[in-house]
């Protein structure tokens, strides 16, 4: 059986994006795995090679060429429509903005057609986005449209740390209004679904509560009452093995433990702060970021799309500085799921 081929997109190329692409690149296992099809910019990726110090060859196609079935090792498929001479690097650019999603785009309708099994996606930056035209919070809003999904959720996993949300990309003030229980049925289903796929075992999960101490019986808010915990049993009443709502303070050290395979949280940064907080290495002495693991998992698509964790880091693009591991435990993530995929 010929080794699916993997969308790889370079996202933001005035951020470290070719660099970690570059970087994970040079790592012979990830050929013995898949064949990665990059979407970007050729210039970009020989520029990330010669900061991070990588070398491996690739076959470039343009932009508008079909691309082969037949193709081995890498191939690049090579569009600079919104660049001149100019290569932005570092700082907010309507141009990397538009490629990136642009290159976004041309994954998304390659996996509708499958002609790709999965993307994988580097970090966009959301200013330049917006500058560029293209009025999204992010990748999962712009894969959700593009294919047509109503249902979604963003899922982080690392290892067995796993964490999904059921509101991310919005101001707090908006979350309580945001909080159904049926979007929260829909965040719980979404999660036990694809971590039986990713386990092949059901998996035990907890929901995080909105309110501190769970709101302490209505003191501190209603939410818990009145959306979590009717979500909650509708879903156990259903087979999931799901139970809450836990204080987030709490509930996070107990799957670490491995009480539970799963948390559900509420808004992004109660989600999110536990992640990183576990899974990014900060370098004491040095004051910068070292090794940063975790992948981000878009739900309930037609289409399997896996992410890294982590933003365009302007201030260290260039440097070579940028750790690859999150893209390569994309990688991994994405062919597991394409490995217990049931079409």
């Amino acid at each position: 059986m010929s080794k699916p081929v993997l969308a790889v997109t370079m996202g933001d190329i005035a951020g470290v994006g070719p660099e970690i692409i570059a970087k994970a690149l040079r790592h012979q296992d990830v050929f013995e795995k898949c064949r990665p099809l990059i979407i970007g910019s050729e210039r970009a990726l020989r520029r990330g090679m010669e900061f991070s110090q990588s070398s491996f060859s690739f076959q470039t196609i343009q932009h508008g060429q079909e691309i082969p079935t037949d193709f081995n090792g890498v191939l690049l498929l090579n569009d600079e429509s919104f660049f001149d001479d100019h290569l932005p690097l570092t700082a907010v650019d309507a141009s990397a903005g538009a490629s990136a999603f642009s290159w976004l785009d041309q994954g998304i309708q390659l996996a509708l057609q499958k002609k790709a099994a999965a993307i994988v996606t580097a970090p966009l930056n959301k200013e330049a986005l917006n500058e560029a035209g293209h009025h999204y919070a992010g990748h999962t809003e712009i894969l959700a449209e593009k294919t047509g999904t109503k249902e979604y959720c963003l899922m982080l996993i690392a290892g067995r740390f796993r964490v999904v949300h059921v509101t991310c990309h919005t101001a707090i003030a908006n979350v309580s209004s945001l909080l159904s229980r049926d979007r929260i049925v829909s965040a719980i289903n979404l999660f036990d679904q694809a971590l039986s796929r990713l386990d092949e075992e059901r998996p035990r999960i907890a929901v995080c509560a909105l309110n501190p101490h769970a709101g302490e019986g209505g003191l501190f808010g209603d939410e818990e009452r009145r959306v979590i915990l009717p979500a909650i049993e509708y879903c156990a009443s259903e087979g999931v093995n799901v139970e809450g709502p836990f204080p987030s303070d709490s509930i996070f050290p107990q799957m670490v433990g491995g009480r539970y395979d799963g948390a559900v949280a509420m808004y992004h940064d109660q989600g999110h702060i536990a992640f990183k907080l576990i899974n990014f290495g900060f370098d004491s002495l040095s004051k910068e970021w070292g090794k940063v693991s975790g992948v981000n998992v878009t739900l309930g698509l037609p289409i399997i799309r896996t992410s890294v964790d982590h933003g365009t880091a302007f201030d260290i693009a260039g440097s070579g500085k940028a750790s690859e591991q999150s893209l390569l435990d994309a990688i991994d993530v994405a062919l597991k799921l394409i490995s217990r995929r049931h079409d």
